[in-house]
């Protein structure tokens, strides 16, 4: 199993790129920067939103409110470093009205929408990389099986909206999508042997990237933005014990402890507790396997008895003879004994060497996607798995027609050419109370996820998932 995931993430690792303001590079600490984004609100030629100044309101506290907004979610995951903020001076434009019918962006549908808006925002002078760095173009509802798709590692977000309302936790997962993040997927390990782990990778709630709005970004997602510090992401070099602090608490120390494993591959613990805003249903120490030092692919480890943010009590691997066990949880911190190279954890401190954001930046050369191709209809999501249990903030009523459910819930299968665990082009359902997600593959690959209103498709258990 160590050796599957490390061929199937290495061979991911070159097809992703971070794209923050006018940067493809992490932020450094002191490097504070604002990723400019222009909010069109936008009609169809034949279909226009109920109220668009309530749209407008709506999208503009969603974006860029004082409360539970864009971008006082990034300012507060990065802790200043980065925000995302209006392009205009008017914040939200629109309505714009397009060329093209309302549809579910088949046929190159969203690339035609997109180009509209750009060329109808550039006849008012906005232009793309001197005037703003991302567009995100607000819909009319319409009745097809996503509410939001964005690019990866791209300027570009669609939302499908309802009510005269958009979704926080879908535009936070988009944007998620355009600084570079695939969908957050697990493996699960039984009784948490790190060498007894299945392929079938479901949704993880540890992130907007896994349907939950309510989390922060996970360690491996700040770390591959450059937004820990050198003492805060530790590199454990014998075994002991460790003090790992709350990824979003207030104590200094240790917020991300990576333990080598052999092969290239390690494992990254960290600590998740609500803290202001972030990680409202989170509570306990969570894993992620990285493979060659690429932190934006690293898979999350669940345990295959235990629900899906249950974090972990117990990992082993036997073949790099690394142990780690949790002894003790505090509000501030939580107690990590682990052994290295077969050895028993020492009742002192472990050693340790700190691991600079420069050091632990990945060097994927840049490549940008554009525009996603879109599933059209059930027969396209793979809902070959269950897991049902992702929150979501109401999405105003926006999938009148979706029946959700933990049993049309979806896997986050990786497909058979190489690509992101979980970034292919992905389903997400949404009933104003549950997500599901669904990872299609093959062709699919290299596209942003999207939030998508799937069906129960009971006739379809045991069929062939996509490929």
């Amino acid at each position: 199993m160590n050796t599957r995931i490390g061929r199937v993430l290495a061979a991911a690792a070159s097809l992703t790129t971070v794209a923050v303001g006018t940067s493809a590079s992490p932020a450094a600490a002191d490097d504070a920067k604002t990723g400019r984004v222009l909010v069109v609100v936008a009609n169809f030629a034949d279909r226009a939103h109920p109220d668009a100044a309530a749209m407008r309101a709506d999208a503009l506290d969603k974006y860029f409110g004082p409360g539970e907004s864009l971008s006082t979610y990034f300012s507060e995951t990065s802790r200043g470093r980065f925000t995302f903020g209006p392009a205009a001076k008017e914040k939200v434009l629109g309505p714009l009205t397009l060329k093209e019918k309302a549809g579910c962006g088949g046929n190159g549908q969203l690339r035609m929408v997109r180009e509209d808006v750009e060329a109808q925002v550039a006849a008012k002078g906005l232009v793309r990389g001197k005037d703003w760095d991302y567009l995100s173009i607000v819909l009319p509802h319409i009745s097809c099986y996503w509410s939001g798709m964005g690019s990866v590692g791209g300027r570009y977000t669609w939302l499908n909206t309802g009510n005269n309302s958009v979704s926080e936790t879908t535009i936070r997962h988009e944007f998620g999508h355009n600084i570079g993040f695939g969908h957050q997927v697990r493996y699960q390990c039984k009784d948490g042997n790190l060498v007894a782990c299945n392929d079938r990778a479901a949704v993880e709630g540890r992130s907007p990237m896994g349907g939950n709005g309510a989390a922060g970004l996970s360690a491996n997602q700040l770390i591959r933005m450059g937004w820990l510090e050198t003492a805060e992401h530790q590199r454990a070099t014998g075994s002991g014990t460790f003090s790992l602090k709350a990824l979003y608490g207030s104590q200094k120390g240790t917020r991300a402890l990576e333990i080598p494993m052999g092969d290239k591959q390690s494992l990254l613990l960290e600590y998740r507790r609500p803290s202001g805003h972030l990680d409202k249903n989170l509570d306990g120490v969570y894993a992620y396997r990285v493979t060659e030092g690429q932190y934006h692919t690293a898979v999350p480890i669940g345990l295959a008895a235990t629900e899906r943010n249950a974090g972990v009590t117990e990992l082993r691997d036997d073949a790099s003879k690394v142990t780690v066990k949790i002894t003790g949880k505090t509000a501030d911190a939580a107690t990590v004994a682990v052994g290295l190279d077969g050895k028993a954890p020492a009742a002192g401190a472990a050693p340790s060497t700190a691991v600079a954001p420069e050091d632990a930046a990945d060097k994927t050369a840049p490549m940008e996607v554009t525009d996603p191709t879109v599933p059209t209809g059930p027969a396209d999501v793979d809902e070959s798995g269950t897991d049902g249990s992702h929150e979501n903030h109401e999405q105003g009523g926006n999938t009148p027609d979706v029946k959700g459910s933990s049993e049309a819930a979806a896997s986050g299968k990786v497909g058979k050419a190489p690509g992101l665990a979980g970034q292919n082009l992905a389903a997400t359902g949404s009933d104003g109370t549950t997500l599901t997600l669904t990872a299609l593959g093959g062709g699919a690959l290299l596209i942003g996820g999207a939030f998508v209103a799937t069906r129960r498709a009971r006739s379809r258990r045991g069929a062939t998932p996509a490929n």
